[in-house]
């Protein structure tokens, strides 16, 4: 590889790497005008309640988090990223660690949500943008902020049996907050919508 390819590749990684960290910065932010700048305008999302368009995905998440009590927090955290480049279009993947604390009924709790994105970028008229956003979610998990406010009494009446049993407390707060079920679109590791989602980033990358 010459050295100014190599250099282009550096470049080009880095840009893909900041869009999507932006990305999820300006989403914990509200900031819609820079999430929808993240995205070519023709983008598709998928999450673990939407499946739709990059305009419809901004307003929605905007209508989520009005749902949310005034004192909640929410961060999304990227870590090991992995950024393979074919041209102009790239697939950028990276696990997400989703930290929050909401008010439910009254008490604190903090939920953590793991998953893995997977970004499939391209380039066009020499602009890095997300062409499509896929989610592989992995494991959930709900705590009291302080245990010894919440009765045990409340776990037990919480009827969580409509949601995937992995994702139960992650669907459950979301289903509280914005009044949607869990997309039908949903992946999980290790599933054969897993292997469908990744031999899409494939065919994205090498097979057009």
């Amino acid at each position: 590889m010459s050295e100014d390819k190599r250099s282009q590749e550096v470049i080009d990684k880095n840009e893909i790497m900041e869009i999507a960290t932006i990305s999820r910065w300006c989403r914990d932010s509200g900031d819609s005008a820079g999430m929808l700048e993240c995205f070519h305008s023709d983008a598709q999302v998928e999450t673990s309640w939407f499946s739709g368009s990059r305009e419809e995905w901004v307003r929605e998440s905007g209508k989520m988090m009005a749902g949310h009590d005034s004192k909640d927090v929410q961060r999304h955290i990227m870590g090991n990223p992995h950024v393979t480049l074919k041209g102009d279009r790239a697939i950028c993947e990276y696990t997400i660690i989703l930290y929050q604390r909401r008010t439910l009924d009254g008490y604190e709790f903090d939920l953590t949500t793991w998953s893995v994105s997977l970004d499939f970028f391209e380039k066009r008229d020499g602009v890095w943008r997300i062409s499509r956003r896929g989610t592989i979610y992995e494991k959930d998990r709900m705590e009291p902020y302080n245990p010894a406010e919440v009765p045990n009494s409340y776990f037990r009446r919480l009827d969580l049996s409509r949601y995937p049993h992995v994702l139960r407390y992650h669907c459950y707060r979301n289903e509280r907050s914005s009044g949607r079920p869990p997309s039908p679109s949903l992946v999980f590791r290790g599933t054969p919508e897993e292997e469908a989602i990744r031999k899409d980033a494939e065919k994205w990358l090498y097979h057009r």
